[in-house]
Order: structure tokens, then C-alpha cells, then sequence
């Protein structure tokens, strides 16, 4: 990844030029509409021009992702179809020159059918995606199939466009800032191996959260930060630190700075949860928003993000430049690239036989995971207030599993971007 400062100031004036200027597309999508049929689900796009496209499915959730050259767009919204099991859509841009459109749907779907039909009579060139709802055996057996011949090129980080940034056309209401099913930027390609940071949360003279079993979170989560170090080293395909390996306190921003100052490729940070409800349990993944996905994970941020003044520090006097990031446009690409990895990470914890919360993608705003160029995620491995969930933490047998299914989804989530760097 390009980690030199006056490399990413030109890439933020880039976005800012992006932003300023008024581009002319030569393709517009003057209508979308969805169609219900007894055998499938068709959606129809209105075009200015025929051209090439790229269709595919994503999970976690479920998305049908259409890719064209980019557009300008005048279809509006979709109205309410939440008949058709869609529940939202968005479009936005992807790259230099592509744009993406992601539907939401709240079950599994395969494609039967994509196709671009070329202008006839008073009908307009149209772009076609036959889709069916199937079981999840299915979707999972059709999930990679690509529909179309849109070549997605890899361009320079500087000149690029800003990512899935674009507006949302909601049906229903979406989590902040939606889902990128796809990283929007890709780390330069290198002959190093990636650089993992793990970041094993509160130590010294912050414990966390303190177990119904009497232990700290503080030692939970450093050993569960050590099995996945030593899981990755023994892949053999990870560079691997951690932003502390004994009892130590160590201020929230200087574990940022730890991974942007040794060029991390990811960063992982890893804690356990606490709630006054003690039959409350499952693992749960986070990424960056300015605002939290439900009460409850905005009083987790409030409560991780004060441990700063603990040591007589307070965050929110500090932290100003950091939170100015957020709104400027080029954090946008890296919160893309964390999502999907967030999403990525979810299935494997799924296949993996971890235990999750309800909607185990949440966003909130942590202090750890505003690295503007490092894509960023917080994992809570479990809860210290359920006591058989405390205990279950601490076995080697549950840090064993955690490490193997957190692997999987790098391996996962670095295949997907080597895929995206190839010409």
C-alpha cells in the first residue's frame, strides 16, 4: 500500500478535484424497475447506450452487484418492491471510469440471466437481470459466476475516483454508509508478504471488561491475539505484529500510528464485550462510522473510546484531527475496503462454527479503526459477562478456532484483492 504522506495528499486532492468537477458521462440510466414473474425476478435498466456490464452475487448480505461503465443517473428511486425481496439499492463509483450498483435482498439469489438489448422501435437500449430466488445450497453453488465482459483495470491510487461513494436510493432504511461488496482500492502490488497488526485491546492499567469468571479482558484478548499471530505466521504467507505482546498500556491513537507507521496491509483489533445482560453471547465484527449502528454499539464506542482517560488522556480533545478525516472524502475507500473485509470475515466465522450476534456487522466509532489509508476492523471475540462464554474465551481449543476462522477470511479477503490487481 502507499503509506508516504505526499502520496496520499495527492490522492486527497485528487478526490477533492473529483469532487469539484462536473463530469460528462457518455452512458445514462434514465429508468430502473423491477418486474415480478412466476419463475424469476426481472430488473430492468433504461440506457443511453447499449454497453458492456459485469453482474455477479455477494452474501453477508445478500446483494446482486451490476458494474457498467460509469453513468450519469436520472432512473430516481425504485419505490417500495419489498415484494420482490429487495430492500434497498445504491450506485455509486467504483473505480476510473466504472460504476457499480449494488441491490440489497433479504434472501438468497442466483441469476439466470444478464443481457444487453440494443435499441428497438420506440423501446430504449436496455441492460436485462433475470434473477431467482433459490435455498442458500444454491446460492452458495452459484456465488463467482459473472455475468458480462466489463473489464474492471486496475488504475493508480492517485487518479483514481473516490469509491463506492455514491448516492443511495433507499426502499428501506440501510446501515450507515451500506455495504461495498468488492474493495473499492487495492494495496500496490508487492513481492512482500502482507503485513497484518493485530491490536489486542485495553492492558496495564486498563483491564476491560472484567469476566463473570473473575478474569480481564485485557489477558482474553491478548492470548486470543497471540493464537491468531501464530496462525498466520504458520501460514507462511503473513507478516504479522502485534501492537503489544505482555501487559502494557498503550493510548488508542499510538496503535494507529503503530500500523501506519510500519505500513500494515490490515489492521485487526481484538476485544471482548461486557453487558448487564449476562445470557447474552456471540461474536460480532465493527467497522468505522461517525455514527453507531444501534444504542448498544454506540454506548460499546463511547465506553472502548474512554479508556484513553485512564491514563489522564482525553481522546476527544486529541482526536480532533483524526475525526476530521472522517468526513473528508478519501477516508471513503478505506471504510469500503474494511466493510468487505468485515462481510468476508462474518462468513468465515459462519463456516467456522463461531457463534455470532445478530447482524454481526455493526459500525461504530471507534478510535482504533480511523487509520485513513489501512482498512480497519474490531472484532468482539465473545462476552466476559456470560460466564460459560468468559470460560470458553479462555480455552485454547475456542483461540484455536477463533485464529483458524479469522485466517480464513484474510486468505479470503487477499484473494479477492490479488483478483483485482491482475490487468
Amino acid at each position: 500500500m502507499l503509506r508516504a504522506y505526499h502520496i496520499f495528499s495527492v490522492w486527497m486532492l485528487a478526490c477533492l478535484s473529483c469532487l469539484m468537477a462536473q463530469p460528462a458521462f457518455a452512458l445514462d440510466i434514465d429508468d430502473v424497475r423491477v418486474g415480478a414473474h412466476p419463475d424469476k425476478t426481472r430488473i430492468v435498466f433504461d440506457l443511453s447506450e447499449v454497453a458492456d456490464f459485469r453482474a455477479f452475487t455477494m452474501s453477508g448480505p445478500y446483494r446482486l452487484v451490476i458494474d457498467l461503465p460509469s453513468f450519469g443517473w436520472s432512473a430516481g428511486s425504485l419505490g417500495n418492491v419489498t415484494a420482490s425481496g429487495i430492500t434497498a439499492m445504491r450506485h455509486g463509483n467504483l473505480e476510473a471510469g466504472i460504476s457499480r450498483i449494488v441491490f440489497d435482498i433479504n434472501k438468497p439469489i442466483r441469476i439466470q440471466n444478464a443481457f444487453a438489448l440494443p435499441r428497438q422501435g420506440d423501446k430504449p437500449n436496455r441492460l436485462v437481470i433475470d434473477v431467482e430466488y433459490v435455498d442458500e445450497p444454491a446460492f452458495q453453488r452459484a456465488m463467482g459466476q459473472t455475468f458480462g465482459n466489463l473489464t474492471l483495470d486496475p488504475v493508480n491510487l492517485a487518479s483514481r475516483d473516490t469509491g463506492y461513494s455514491g448516492r443511495a436510493a433507499s426502499v428501506s432504511d440501510a446501515p450507515p454508509f451500506g455495504t461495498a461488496p468488492i474493495p473499492a482500492s487495492k494495496p500496490t502490488a508487492s513481492t512482500k508478504k502482507p503485513l497484518i497488526v493485530i491490536d489486542p485491546g485495553h492492558g496495564g492499567v486498563d483491564p476491560g471488561a472484567v469476566g463473570a469468571n473473575g478474569k480481564y479482558e485485557k489477558d482474553v484478548v491478548l492470548s486470543l491475539a497471540q493464537s491468531l499471530k501464530s496462525e498466520l505466521e504458520g501460514s507462511g504467507r503473513y507478516r504479522v505484529l502485534l501492537t503489544r505482546d505482555t501487559d502494557v498500556f498503550i493510548k488508542l491513537a499510538n496503535r494507529v500510528k503503530f500500523a501506519r507507521d510500519h505500513g500494515a496491509d490490515l489492521f485487526v483489533s481484538v476485544h471482548a464485550d461486557s453487558l448487564p445482560r449476562p445470557n447474552v453471547s456471540g461474536a460480532s465484527v465493527y467497522t468505522l462510522s461517525d455514527k453507531a449502528s444501534d444504542e448498544q454499539t454506540a454506548k460499546l464506542a463511547a465506553r472502548e473510546n474512554k479508556a484513553d482517560l485512564i491514563a489522564g488522556i482525553d481522546l476527544s480533545v486529541e482526536d480532533e484531527e483524526v475525526a476530521n478525516i472522517l468526513v473528508n472524502l478519501a477516508m471513503r475507500d478505506t471504510m469500503n475496503q474494511s466493510k468487505y473485509f468485515a462481510n468476508t470475515l462474518v462468513d468465515t466465522f459462519n463456516t467456522g462454527g463461531l457463534k455470532l450476534l445478530d447482524r454481526p456487522h455493526r459500525y461504530a466509532g471507534f478510535a482504533v479503526l480511523k487509520a485513513p489509508d489501512i482498512p480497519s476492523i474490531l472484532i468482539e471475540a465473545g462476552f466476559m459477562s456470560n460466564k460459560q462464554e468468559a470460560n470458553t474465551l479462555a480455552s485454547q481449543s475456542h483461540q484455536d478456532r477463533f485464529a483458524r476462522s479469522v485466517r480464513n477470511g484474510i486468505d479470503a479477503y487477499f484473494k479477492t484483492v490479488a483478483q483485482y490487481e491482475q490487468p
